[in-house]
């Protein structure tokens, strides 16, 4: 048995809501499957099947579990038949009924919540910006308070409902809690160098261009570059075979990191009518929780302004963030002669827990061979 348990999203996460099981008790279901929809303190996401077989339950909708608790179990055939497989014997780590009004805890002086349990995000937010919990109205699993609700404090306390979709101005506040979390809590190794670009330059982007008219552009070229990295380097991609690749995005309410998700499955067509849907929502304020969740690395890219170099900040449980500044020519030295060639300085933060900086310089060297593959590769693949 292989169980199905609750990821942790972010490095604030402590809990989610299972809102709805995407298939039957006891149906077969294939690795990477979407099967339960779960509510976080951001938004709506599924979670996968982290294999074949069958779908034994464990925890029914509407209950609140902590981070990591089982959901359900997966039976291969070797277990056992799955008719005759005997139900989980497990406790599962359930944090709250369904039923609303129920605290976890005590609340304290700046956790004064009207009886609902409020999120260590939201506290946290309410003690930066001293709002009283008291008079917010909750929206998360139970009644709970989010941090969400504090970005429309006023329009919670008169009793205005939240939009149906979570806009990225509802969103910021989580954000900036999981920023600051990651910021505190991950031990940042930051490994820079500034790379041959000219494969980057020379790609014929419009030869690409899909039936859609969505041009591509150096940003996808990019995600198509890094996801391929990240598969040579897979410690940097958190061991997950699968690349799953956040791009920051900047909206005017703040900056929110959509996911195209196995990126490396697409070609550079694709790649871009992905990028050019989650960019349009993202800074039309209708990104959706799907396209939110489930990162196994993050892309900044600033080449558009003057910036050569910066440093990001992990967004945790991530362990490395990729970022790349303008291309440039330069004058380098080739062979022993003076000659101009395209340049980029690429950055990637890494969690020293988990990697350390050889695994930064081994990535740097992939992505710089991917780099100039580029052209190349995509004369031979077929883009989709």
């Amino acid at each position: 048995m292989i169980p199905l348990t609750l990821p942790q999203l972010s490095i604030s996460m402590e809990d989610a809501k299972v809102t709805r099981w995407l298939v039957a008790d006891g149906e077969q279901v294939r690795v990477g499957q979407p099967v339960v929809e779960i509510e976080t303190d951001k938004a709506t996401m599924e979670v996968e099947a982290p294999a074949d077989g069958t779908l034994r339950r464990v925890i029914d909708e509407g209950a609140v579990v902590a981070v990591e608790a089982t959901l359900a179990q997966i039976l291969a055939a070797a277990d056992s038949d799955a008719d005759e497989a005997p139900p989980p014997t497990e406790e599962p780590a359930i944090v709250a009924p369904a039923a609303p009004d129920v605290p976890r805890e005590s609340p304290g002086p700046a956790d004064r919540t009207g009886g609902h349990v409020a999120s260590p995000a939201a506290r946290r937010i309410a003690n930066d910006r001293g709002i009283d919990l008291a008079r917010v109205r909750g929206t998360g699993p139970g009644g709970r308070i989010v941090a969400d609700d504090l970005g429309y404090a006023d329009a919670a306390t008169a009793g205005a409902p939240p939009a149906g979709r979570r806009a990225v101005a509802e969103l910021r506040s989580a954000v900036v809690a999981d920023i600051t979390a990651s910021w505190q809590q991950i031990p940042h190794i930051n490994i820079g160098g500034e790379l041959a670009a000219d494969g980057l330059v020379e790609t014929d982007r419009s030869a690409v261009t899909g039936s859609s008219g969505v041009a591509a552009t150096v940003t996808d070229l990019l995600i198509l570059a890094v996801s391929r990295a990240l598969t040579d380097v897979p410690e940097l991609n958190g061991g997950s075979p699968r690349v799953n690749l956040a791009l920051a995005v900047a909206t005017d309410d703040g900056l929110v990191a959509p996911v195209l998700k196995n990126v490396t499955d697409l070609g550079l067509a694709a790649i871009a009518r992905e990028r050019h849907r989650l960019v349009t929502a993202a800074r039309g304020g209708r990104i959706e929780g799907r396209d939110l969740g489930g990162a196994t690395c993050t892309l900044s890219n600033l080449g558009a302004y003057p910036v050569d170099y910066f440093t990001p900040v992990i967004s945790g449980p991530q362990v490395a963030m990729v970022a790349t500044g303008r291309v440039v020519e330069k004058p380098v030295a080739v062979e022993g002669m003076l000659a101009v060639r395209s340049r980029i300085w690429v950055n990637v933060s890494i969690d020293h827990r988990v990697a350390d900086g050889a695994a930064g310089g081994r990535f740097l060297a992939a992505l710089e061979r991917r780099f100039a593959a580029l052209p190349t590769s995509l004369e031979r693949r077929s883009n989709r």
